[in-house]
């Protein structure tokens, strides 16, 4: 069985609920203490390179993405309150990530995921509900009243993020690419998060009743929120910047029939633009394949499921256990995103297991929350490619005009 979402959700919600009972334990004292020159050869040899390259198809490549790249550590009075109170979940979030622009930049990650919230009429997250039980009153940022998709963790509680808004993150990618326009193709994921802190904590027998505070329930997405989501993508990307489903569908009636039989677009039509997939299962996904199975006029694909229309992009977050179906995946032609690592559990103690697994499998994007060393951790537990390369041959996909040399200098 395919594990398609990191976390369960009854483990999510108990997490949640822990965090908010945590917080209103210590809310009191808190409110206390808050008073050289190249030659010709070489030229020549950078040209036939390129030229390689892009004959190239993008599921041919492997390259390092980032889990929840927008996400800050959780502020120091939340860490501290978890830390005696609940350590376990602490853990799983106590991570952070270096801005969209330094991963991009500085550490050749090629997959981003942002956590998106609708916010139609804005404000709905300008206040965590864990600051007013903590007592800290303190001033929003003023982009948070304003409509638009938010992007946050978990509202309320694990909402620290480098880019607040959808169109902020967007932006901060596009300028990026319009700098950098030869480029490998970013692949953007997009989560809609539609989880209400209230009722989870109902479910699992958890009274919330009693505290005095306002918890903010995202609204299940809509056709009409759908169609918004994909209005603030394409202000902030033009077409010719992004890499459709009807892109690659062509005149296929499906989209899963184009990617088997025609494959994905060559490396030399895809520099310097983006690609945007949904990774929401369930509810929201059929209500973005609404009108459109093989996602015909939209602009991100799914997270599918072979011998779906509309399956080219496919999530296998385990490798270790569904590794034999993800190189079958991988070598018929479907791009697929793993993970190599989960907060809180391999980092720690450098348990490489499931990195080397996904860096053994036909996996396109290798998504991490360690793309650099984190020096407090004390354990030098990194993903990486071999010199620090942007992206290598796929050990399942690539084909044998594949030679991980001319990769070497790509961005």
């Amino acid at each position: 069985m395919i594990w398609f979402m990191f976390r369960p959700l009854p483990r999510h919600l108990t997490a949640l609920v822990a965090l908010v009972a945590a917080l209103a334990l210590i809310g009191a004292a808190c409110a206390d203490d808050d008073n050289g020159d190249d030659n010709g050869d070489d030229a020549t040899t950078t040209t036939e390179a390129a030229s390689g390259v892009d004959a190239l198809r993008i599921n041919e490549l492997q390259m390092i993405g980032s889990h929840n790249s927008y996400k800050e550590r959780p502020r120091e009075e939340i860490s501290a309150a978890l830390e005696t109170l609940a350590p376990e979940l602490l853990a799983e979030i106590d991570y952070g990530h270096l801005s969209l622009t330094e991963q991009l930049d500085e550490y050749g990650v090629r997959q981003l995921e942002l956590d998106v919230m609708a916010d139609p009429e804005g404000g709905r997250y300008s206040t965590p509900a864990a600051l007013e039980i903590l007592g800290i009153d303190e001033s929003e940022d003023p982009v948070m009243d304003e409509p638009g998709f938010k992007v946050q963790h978990t509202q309320d509680v694990d909402y620290a993020s480098n880019c607040l808004t959808l169109v902020v993150c967007l932006e901060e990618v596009e300028q990026w690419s319009s700098a950098n326009p030869d480029h490998l193709p970013v692949m953007v994921m997009v989560e809609t998060k539609t989880l209400s802190i209230e009722d989870g904590a109902e479910g699992l027998g958890v009274d919330l009743s009693g505290f005095d505070v306002e918890f903010a329930d995202p609204p299940d997405m809509t056709p009409e929120l759908f169609d918004e989501l994909e209005t603030e993508i394409t202000s902030v990307f033009t077409e010719d910047r992004v890499i459709t489903p009807d892109d690659v569908r062509g005149d296929r009636d499906t989209l899963e029939e184009a990617v088997l039989s025609d494959g994905w677009p060559t490396v030399g039509e895809s520099r310097g633009k983006v690609l945007f997939s949904l990774i929401d299962t369930g509810d929201s996904k059929d209500t973005y394949l609404e009108g459109a199975p093989s996602l015909e006029g939209r602009i991100m694909f799914t997270s599918g499921t072979p011998g779906d229309p509309d399956a080219a992009f496919v999530r296998v977050d385990d490798s270790l256990e569904d590794g034999g179906e993800l190189d079958d995946w991988s070598a018929a032609g479907y791009l697929i995103r793993t993970r190599t690592d989960v907060p809180g559990v391999h980092a720690p103690t450098n348990d490489t297991s499931l990195r080397d697994s996904a860096f053994e499998s036909g996996a396109h994007y290798l998504s991490t929350d360690y793309y650099f060393v984190e020096e407090e951790l004390g354990t030098g537990y990194l993903v990486q490619f071999d010199g620090g390369v942007v992206a290598r041959c796929n050990p399942v996909s690539a084909s044998p005009d594949c030679d991980d040399d001319l990769l070497a200098d790509e961005r």
